[in-house]
């Protein structure tokens, strides 16, 4: 080194002599150390081998257990929603798999829903009479009118209505008697 530099860093001669002594010892006794660690690892793995414990394998990469993973979910949930989706059609039942018998057309002139007398069916002319009609539970005006007339029409109801002098149709009690007009 340059005097100048020397004396700008105030460093001695004497120190860079011991530096420079100082790192070619280091190096001469790290290549022992290196050797005596190259030893002992030859050692090592001849121990290892005499007991028979084999080397470790390589770990694999975390991708791979992401992958199997997410394909054993998507698998897990096709399962389920399957599962569910068979229990859901086995315990709902089914509107389409009952069939309604279907029955053949009823001309309104044949059904009759009162009784017939046996005395009505002999004679040859029809004789309209009003009837009288006891209400019980459950009944309505509604009701009443199908019961009697086969189908619900409004003016039968309006019938009723004025042949009993009833102002509310909703109004009914049971036991109460009421006159059905049969000739309208």
């Amino acid at each position: 080194m340059k005097s100048s530099t020397l004396r700008r860093s105030n460093i001695t001669r004497e120190k860079i002599a011991m530096m420079e002594a100082l790192s070619r010892y280091n190096k001469q006794h790290q290549d022992e150390d290196f050797y005596k660690a190259q030893n002992k690892t030859r050692e090592l793995d001849i121990l290892w081998q005499s007991f028979g414990v084999k080397p470790q394998k390589n770990e694999k990469a975390p991708q791979v257990y992401f992958v199997t993973g997410f394909i054993l979910g998507v698998i897990a949930t096709l399962a389920i929603t399957t599962l569910v989706s068979l229990l859901v059609n086995l315990t709902t039942p089914k509107d389409d798999m009952v069939m309604p018998k279907k029955s053949a057309p009823i001309e309104a002139s044949k059904i009759s829903f009162i009784p017939a007398d046996s005395a009505a069916v002999k004679s040859t002319a029809p004789v309209l009479a009003n009837e009288e009609y006891t209400v019980k539970e459950g009944d309505t005006l509604e009701s009443i009118v199908i019961r009697f007339y086969g189908a619900f029409d409004m003016s039968k109801v309006i019938a009723i209505q004025e042949a009993n002098k009833m102002a509310n149709p909703n109004a009914l009690s049971i036991g109460q008697k009421l006159i059905i007009p049969m000739n309208k």
